[in-house]
């Protein structure tokens, strides 16, 4: 048994998930032992193939003939782990020095630590603070890509919710939930949360880590591992149709998040105003994107 088997899930992104395993074979991994599992969620764009060419035995293939999504496909790839813990990383990263080395020893030190999270970062090095409290009112207006916050960004309702002075001194913390882009969980302690929940595309990391703390351990981001982390640029293009989804799915998946987190029934005044809010911002998003799409056109047409 390997100490950790790292699964990385990929649609469409060859040439990221190349360069991803690529960093992974290059990291420093110490003592640690490790395993790749590479699930292809039925690519068109030859990346399972190319997978296979160019990394041989040293990255175990899972193609899956169609896109079962996300949390399957890394529930598929736990089931079939043979190691201590499971490092979940998408497909539109690079592991930076002994990142997963890192959480892996942590862990072990911290038997009290149901699951890590590194800390993600884009190319040019800017925070993506992977590790948060769970979203409140002020969060939904401050976001962490909202227009306000980037006007705003030190208030307090932004550091509280993005953790940014826990962050900023280094050491490991304490959150509410960690991003699954790079994640660290103990496989048989995954596996008896029964993964992540399959019924969420969006917010399936905070689900599950609310579900592990449940049962008395604690969430942590480690900011000595860094991944970097190029964000939407995994899963190919986003056309306006797959924006739609991706919104709408956003929106009803912080609904039902947030009904779990804090116990109340979907049809209760509370969920009910929780509910109306959401379906607010997302219908604001929906006209935003609409209005971007119908300027990108006009401005193709002009080309023309």
């Amino acid at each position: 048994m390997k100490d950790v088997a790292v699964i990385l899930i990929g649609l469409n992104a060859k040439q990221y998930v190349i360069e991803c395993i690529v960093s992974l074979q290059n990291a420093s991994w110490r003592e640690v032992t490790y395993d790749i599992i590479y699930i292809d969620n039925g690519s068109s764009d030859g990346s399972a193939a190319a997978v296979e060419s160019q990394f041989g035995d040293g990255v175990r293939v899972i193609a899956n003939p169609m896109n079962l999504g996300f949390c399957p496909a890394a529930n598929q790839g736990a089931r079939v782990a043979n190691a201590k813990y499971c490092y979940f990383i998408n497909d539109d990263t690079l592991a930076v020095d002994d990142a997963i080395a890192t959480t892996v020893e942590y862990m072990d030190e911290h038997p009290d630590v149901g699951t890590v999270g590194s800390r993600l970062v884009f190319p040019d090095g800017s925070e993506q603070y992977s590790g948060r409290k769970f979203p409140n009112l002020y969060s939904a207006v401050f976001g962490r890509r909202s227009f306000l916050t980037r006007f705003m960004p030190n208030i307090k309702p932004v550091s509280d919710y993005l953790c940014k002075n826990d962050l900023a001194k280094g050491d490991p913390f304490d959150v509410d939930w960690v991003s699954a882009a790079a994640q660290l969980v103990r496989t048989d302690e995954f596996l008896s949360l029964d993964g992540y929940a399959e019924d969420y595309y969006y917010w399936h990391e905070a689900v599950f880590c609310h579900r592990m703390f449940q049962t008395g351990k604690r969430i942590v981001l480690i900011p000595a591992s860094t991944i970097i982390h190029y964000e939407g640029k995994g899963s190919g293009a986003r056309p306006i149709k797959s924006q739609r989804f991706h919104i709408t799915d956003f929106h009803r998946g912080a609904f039902r998040a947030y009904c779990e987190r804090h116990d109340i029934v979907t049809w209760s005044p509370h969920a009910i105003i929780v509910g109306a809010s959401l379906a607010t911002r997302g219908a604001l998003l929906l006209i935003i994107a609409h209005m971007r799409e119908l300027f990108r056109l006009a401005g193709s047409s002009l080309k023309d």
